[in-house]
């Protein structure tokens, strides 16, 4: 049987860092989502057609996993609660197991600090550098 585990959050909450410790511990490869973003944004200039680039891999990925009854962690931000519901029934109706873990940083200075040292050299998934900017885009979004 797979065992998938998600790490889910928003911009510089420490998914990556966790996500890729949890790996090398429990000796687990991680998929991360911005690897696939930044692979594609020298071809695709559209960030929506980024992420539907990165949605579709990860769904036939995730088949393979499962058909090879593997185990995965993956690196996906997944901020709205409907598509974490839909990926864990799919992989759920596929006979594997699957685990969420939500990131969050509760010290709003350090996650500061996090998302502006992307500024100095920003990678193309990292679209936000600024906590204000993370907030007013949150708030757009409910």
């Amino acid at each position: 049987m797979s065992n998938i585990i998600l790490f889910r959050g928003m911009s510089g909450t420490g998914k990556s860092t966790l996500s890729n410790e949890l790996g090398k511990r429990i000796n687990i490869p991680v998929s991360h989502k911005d690897d696939i973003y930044d692979s594609v944004a020298g071809f695709v200039t559209e960030h929506g057609l980024r992420n539907k680039i990165c949605f579709d891999f990860l769904y036939r990925f995730l088949q393979t996993v499962i058909d090879s009854s593997a185990a995965i962690i993956l690196d996906y931000g997944l901020n709205n609660i409907d598509d974490v519901r839909r990926l864990k029934n799919w992989i759920e109706e596929r006979g594997a197991t699957f685990k969420t873990i939500y990131c969050t940083c509760s010290n709003e200075s350090i996650w500061s600090k996090r998302l502006a040292s992307r500024s100095v050299n920003p990678l193309p998934n990292q679209l936000i550098t600024h906590l204000s900017d993370l907030k007013n885009i949150t708030r757009t979004l409910r």
